[in-house]
């Protein structure tokens, strides 16, 4: 009847906002330590630690989090995907909770590293359930709105209890409720330096626990591959160690996969330092530039986050809405997308470096393009991996995408600028008395890693225009060849892997002849 397909329609968008909004938790928690590393650094411990610790404490979660990500992407293919997210989402608040009270840095870095446990159930399973949600004219629309979550998580913290849009709002949010709630501490609670850096780590994991509860007791999954065709419904992958290497093996074979997934490497690996980082150069710049009045973490980090915010949302919505766009005229339209985003933003990126050192502002402007580029990526990306892999493998080539584009991206990146950032202070140090000097430059000359890197995404992303269009297609007629009846006692599971074999040589030669 009419209002059951309306209270359907209702419950589609109910859960597409609930997994939004646990992103958007996901990533404000990823970024709070952003917000307030420069403090941490000085104040957090009896014993300062230096920039390449700094940079360790991400690269640790990001190393728990791609690792465990197979495992998550494996379970996320046969088993009821709901309960992983409620119980990997309840592990992520209990080990943040946890790491608030770190009495020394090696606690500090152990809690993030279990902290990865809560993304890494999430972040494989989400996307697949919203594609199961949505038919594919709407999925590109539906992904824009969940991903406006990876730019935005780290603006007020406020925002998060007020606004009913909060789940627009997040990256920005994790730096601002870092900064902001280190200051709220230290002027309520007159908590000092030292002790009121915790209380950023104890707001996301409150909130973590009831969006674990809502996800347990009112959002109703959809049948795998719901959405593609009658043919293709209410199936589920293999079990077993054979099934997950066939898997595998798919992926690896799928030249539009991995080419993608080399762009997104380039992706995370550039805005994975930019957050690490950004707001820690900002100050040591301004320590230069106007010494008398420098900026202070909190003003970076507020500013950072806006920046963010407003580039995040608009790259994201833009880069959805551009790739629909010329959807019309392609079946390339969203790789040509990232490769031109990707290519657009290097200069972009360098201008700000280059430009900080002269003045601040103009550098904030180039930073805000260079965001705007960088998340003009998140849909689209995300769009290619659902449309180039079947329904029964989208939750292992998720994870296998997050391992490769986290660990050589985001997981090494940070530490590789810190390292960097130490090794340059320490040559140059000897020339200069004035250490902040030392420190500025040192960071800014790490930071010219990003822009060779986002010239080898754009390349990887032009790749990619040379394979999707024939991986999409084989991709549709994998959907939709006819299965032959089998006995088998659980009518959910797929088929053997012989037949799986006879079906893809099937496909390759239909679209090989298209």
């Amino acid at each position: 009847t009419r209002s059951t397909q309306k209270m359907a329609s209702c419950m589609k968008y109910f859960t597409l906002s609930i997994l939004t909004v646990i992103n958007l938790l996901n990533y404000m928690d990823r970024f709070t330590l952003s917000g307030i590393l420069q403090q941490l650094e000085d104040y957090g411990f009896k014993q300062p630690f230096d920039d390449t610790q700094g940079g360790l404490l991400q690269t640790a979660f990001i190393v728990s989090y791609m690792l465990l990500s197979p495992i998550f992407g494996y379970l996320g293919d046969r088993y009821t995907r709901k309960y992983i997210i409620s119980v990997g989402i309840l592990l992520w608040s209990v080990f943040t909770l946890t790491g608030s009270f770190a009495t020394n840095y090696w606690f500090l870095l152990a809690t993030r590293c279990l902290v990865g446990i809560g993304e890494a159930s999430y972040a494989t399973v989400a996307p697949t359930i919203i594609a199961d949600l949505f038919p594919t004219h709407k999925r590109l629309r539906m992904l824009s709105v969940f991903y406006i979550a990876m730019p935005l998580g780290g603006l007020v913290c406020v925002c998060v209890w007020l606004c009913p849009l909060a789940s627009l709002v997040c990256r920005a949010l994790g730096y601002i409720i870092g900064s902001e709630v280190v200051s709220l501490a230290g002027d309520v609670l007159h908590d000092s330096k030292a002790q009121s850096w915790r209380w950023a780590l104890r707001v996301t994991p409150v909130l973590g626990a009831v969006a674990a509860v809502v996800v347990l007791l009112f959002v109703k999954e959809p049948p795998r591959g719901n959405c593609e065709t009658h043919r293709h419904r209410s199936v589920r992958a293999r079990s077993g160690f054979r099934a997950y290497a066939g898997d595998v093996k798919y992926l690896l074979q799928n030249k539009t996969f991995l080419s993608s997934t080399v762009g997104f490497t380039a992706v995370t690996f550039t805005t994975g330092a930019l957050a690490q980082w950004a707001p820690t150069f900002v100050v040591r710049m301004s320590r230069l530039l106007s010494p008398e009045h420098p900026f202070t973490q909190r003003y970076a980090s507020l500013v950072f986050g806006v920046v963010t915010f407003v580039a995040g949302i608009t790259g994201t919505v833009c880069g959805s809405e551009l790739s629909k766009l010329l959807g019309h005229w392609t079946l390339k339209a969203e790789a040509y997308v990232c490769s031109i985003s990707m290519l657009l933003a290097t200069p972009f990126l360098y201008a700000a470096i280059t430009t900080a050192s002269e003045s601040l502002y103009p550098a904030w402007i180039c930073v805000f393009m260079s965001v705007f580029c960088f998340c003009l990526n998140w849909a689209p990306v995300a769009a290619i991996l659902l449309y180039s892999v079947v329904p029964t493998r989208r939750s292992s080539a998720e994870a296998l995408q997050i391992l490769i584009s986290h660990l050589f991206g985001d997981a090494i990146s940070p530490t590789v600028i810190g390292v960097v950032s130490d090794s340059i202070f320490r040559r140059i140090k000897p020339y200069h008395n004035y250490e902040y000097y030392s420190k500025a430059v040192g960071t800014q000359f790490s930071l010219f890693l990003n822009v060779f890197v986002c010239v080898l995404g754009g390349a990887a992303f032009l790749v990619t225009t040379l394979t999707v269009e024939r991986d999409r297609k084989m991709v549709q007629v994998l959907t939709e060849v006819k299965r032959p009846k089998i006995q088998r006692e659980d009518s959910s599971v797929v088929s053997s892997d012989d037949f799986d074999e006879r079906k893809e040589l099937f496909a390759t030669e239909v679209t090989n002849n298209r």
